[in-house]
Formats: C-alpha cells, sequence, structure tokens
C-alpha cells in the first residue's frame, strides 16, 4: 500500500527505514531523498513511526555501574 502518493512511498518502504533509524517523518523523507509534498502522509508515517519504537523508549535508560 503506498503511504505517500506524491512520492510513491509505499509500507514496505518506509518500515526499512524506520528499521534503519529514522525517527521522525522528515528522516523518512531525507533516507528516501525526497522531499514532502501535500502532507497527507504525514499521520499515517507518524503512526509507522511510533509503532517501530521499542514500548519502553519513553522511560529513561538505566545501566548498571561497572
Amino acid at each position: 500500500m503506498y503511504v505517500c502518493v506524491c512520492n510513491a512511498i509505499n509500507c514496505r518502504t518506509v518500515r526499512t527505514h524506520i528499521g534503519a533509524g529514522a525517527q521522525s517523518v522528515g528522516a523518512v523523507f531525507k533516507a528516501q531523498g525526497c522531499s514532502p509534498r501535500c502532507g497527507k502522509c504525514f499521520d499515517t508515517m507518524r503512526e509507522m513511526i511510533q509503532e517501530g519504537q521499542p514500548a519502553n523508549m519513553s522511560e529513561p535508560v538505566l545501566r548498571a555501574a561497572e
């Protein structure tokens, strides 16, 4: 399914960029080498990015002292 019709970006491509570290809509477009046009895809991409983040990303990371 196409997420961004203006730039022909599909779900698989968005997930690939998220898996490679994209944490924002802008990062997905940058990784794809294009710019947003109409913005209708932003909400869908944001949801995909949130789903791709670990559940505890909002909690601070605690490390044991060595």
